[in-house]
C-alpha cells in the first residue's frame, strides 16, 4: 500500500461525479433480489457514516488536524455515495419512506451514550486508542470495497457497474488513509499493537452491523462472501491487512463470515444468486 498524499486528496476531493451515467436506463437491465437487498443495505451504511464521524470526533482523534481534514471530506464523499446509491434504487423501482434515515439512526443509537462516553475515557487516558479507530476505519473501507468489487463481478447490469466502479475509486483513497495512518501509529509501538489486535479480536462486526437488523448483514455477507469466490476474497483482505504492524494472521473476517452462513445459509441460495429477477 503506498503513502497518501493528504494534500492531494484535500485538492481533488469532490461530490461523486454521475455525469454521464444514464438512469433512465436501469430498468431496461435486470436486477436479482439479492442485488437490491445488498444494495439498499449499502446505502443505508453510507448514509450513516456521519454517526460514526460524531462518535469519532468525540475523541482525541479530533486534536489531530491530518485527521479531521480527511475526515471532513470524507463523510462528504460518503453522503453521496449514498445518494447516488438511492437514486440508482429508485430508478429500479424502489421506493423508501422520507424518514427512512432518521428511523435507522434512531434505531441504531439505542445504548449509544454509554458507550460514546467510554470511547472518550478509553481515548483520554490510552494515546493508542486512535491507532484503535484507524485500524479499524481501514477494516471497514477495505471490506466496503471489496462488497462493491463482488457485486461488480456478479451483476449484469451495466449501469450499475459503471455507478459502483466510480464509487470504488473514492473508496480505494479512504482506505488508503485509513491504512497510511493505522502503519505510522502501529509501526514500533508493541503497545500499540497489542491495543488494536485485542481491540479488533474481541469487538469488530462487519461494516453495518447495528444499523441494519443482524439478518441483513448477515444476508449481505452471505451473498457477497459466500462460496469460493467470497472465501478467496476474504483471504485477500486479511492478508492485506496482516501486512500491518503486529497484525500478521488476524482472522476476524473469516470468523464473521463463517457465524453469518451458519445464521443465514439462505443468503447463498441459487434463486438468489444465480436467477435474475426483473425489479420495477
Amino acid at each position: 500500500m503506498r503513502g497518501f498524499d493528504l494534500s492531494r486528496y484535500l485538492r481533488a476531493s469532490r461530490k461523486l461525479d454521475l455525469g454521464g451515467i444514464d438512469f433512465d436506463r436501469v430498468p431496461d437491465y435486470p436486477l436479482t433480489r439479492a442485488e437490491v437487498r445488498c444494495l439498499t443495505y449499502m446505502m443505508d451504511v453510507e448514509s450513516h457514516t456521519v454517526i460514526y464521524l460524531r462518535d469519532l470526533l468525540g475523541t482525541r482523534a479530533a486534536y489531530d488536524p491530518e485527521i479531521t481534514a480527511f475526515l471532513s471530506l470524507w463523510v462528504y464523499e460518503e453522503f453521496w455515495h449514498g445518494e447516488a446509491l438511492a437514486q440508482f434504487l429508485r430508478a429500479a423501482g424502489q421506493r423508501f419512506t422520507a424518514d427512512r434515515t432518521y428511523a435507522i439512526r434512531a434505531a441504531a443509537d439505542g445504548g449509544g451514550t454509554m458507550v460514546r462516553a467510554a470511547k472518550r475515557l478509553a481515548s483520554r487516558f490510552e494515546p493508542n486508542f486512535v491507532a484503535v479507530h484507524m485500524t479499524w476505519g481501514a477494516v471497514n473501507e477495505l471490506s466496503t470495497l471489496s462488497g462493491y468489487q463482488q457485486v461488480v463481478a456478479g451483476t449484469r447490469h451495466p449501469v450499475l457497474v459503471e455507478l459502483l466502479t466510480r464509487i470504488i475509486k473514492d473508496e480505494r483513497r479512504h482506505y488508503a488513509f485509513y491504512y497510511n495512518q493505522s502503519r505510522q501509529r502501529l509501526d514500533g509501538s508493541a503497545r500499540g499493537q497489542r491495543l488494536v489486535k485485542w481491540a479488533l479480536t474481541n469487538f469488530w462486526t462487519p461494516v453495518g452491523s447495528g444499523v441494519r437488523p443482524q439478518e441483513e448483514t448477515d444476508f449481505v455477507i452471505g451473498h457477497l462472501f459466500g462460496g469460493d469466490a467470497g472465501d478467496s476474497a476474504v483471504r485477500a483482505m486479511e492478508n492485506e491487512l496482516s501486512k500491518l504492524p503486529g497484525l500478521g494472521g488476524m482472522r476476524i473476517m473469516t470468523r464473521a463470515r463463517n457465524r453469518a452462513l451458519r445464521r443465514s445459509p439462505v443468503a447463498m441460495h441459487p434463486r438468489f444468486t444465480h436467477v435474475a429477477a426483473s425489479i420495477g
